[in-house]
């Protein structure tokens, strides 16, 4: 890869980079459980830094992480990419724009076409941290506020393989319910495998009115024949 793309230094040590002083900045995209050490590592060395989610696998870890790079005066971003997506923009502005009133109910869902290798879910924090947390982000992003309360629950049904994991690592569909201080309740429900491909959506309820983002779809040709409906998203996940 570094001789097709032209990149003269490579290595497969993470602190070769983080701690080389030509380097500015750090995309850290490790595994789930390296990411708060990594995070305090180039706070260490003065390197600012781009994470993707989550910041780490449990509380206390993350709050170091953000200390750590706040403490060296380092900018810490996490990738949550969904706030710079058009469609949820669009959510956004629709709120802020009050084109449906007051926000009262906030909906989410993410379903992913199959689930991840049990090595990948084996120490990642679980549904919550890695896969749910873009939903959690997203319903406090379109509340404008930090949640009050929230309640989660979570089954496997998919990979059963994961059910000898701790905690949340032994769910493969989760929700939640959370409780904004504006009054709004926001409800999400993730799940790691939808028969049907990739499935991302929001809906906000307001008070004069409705608004609901859909997937991105190739195309919007749906065949209907011999009493099935087909979308060209969906044969596209379904054959891939």
């Amino acid at each position: 890869a570094a001789k097709t793309f032209g990149v003269p230094k490579f290595t497969s040590d993470a602190m070769e980079v983080i701690e080389d002083p030509e380097v500015d900045a750090v995309w850290i995209c490790s595994p789930s459980q390296y990411h708060a050490d990594q995070i305090k590592a180039c706070a260490a060395n003065g390197k600012h830094v781009f994470c993707e989610k989550p910041i780490a696998t449990d509380l206390a870890e993350t709050v170091e992480a953000i200390n750590a790079c706040n403490e060296a005066g380092v900018k810490l971003m996490i990738g949550l990419q969904r706030r710079f997506d058009p469609n949820f923009l669009r959510v956004k502005k629709a709120i802020e724009d009050k084109e449906v009133g007051d926000p009262i109910i906030i909906k989410t869902c993410s379903r992913d076409p199959s689930p991840p290798p049990y090595e990948y879910v084996k120490g990642g924090g679980g549904i919550f941290n890695d896969m749910a947390v873009h939903d959690l982000d997203m319903t406090r992003f379109l509340a404008g506020e930090d949640p009050m309360e929230i309640l989660a629950v979570g089954s496997c049904h998919i990979d059963k393989s994961i059910e000898d994991l701790p905690g949340s690592e032994a769910f493969d569909t989760a929700t939640c319910i959370v409780r904004y201080p504006n009054g709004v309740n926001a409800m999400v429900d993730v799940c790691r495998q939808s028969s049907y491909g990739y499935d991302q959506r929001a809906e906000v309820l307001g008070t004069s009115g409705m608004i609901a983002t859909d997937n991105v779809y190739p195309n919007t040709a749906k065949i209907y024949r011999n009493g099935k409906f087909h979308n060209q998203y969906f044969i596209r996940f379904l054959s891939s």
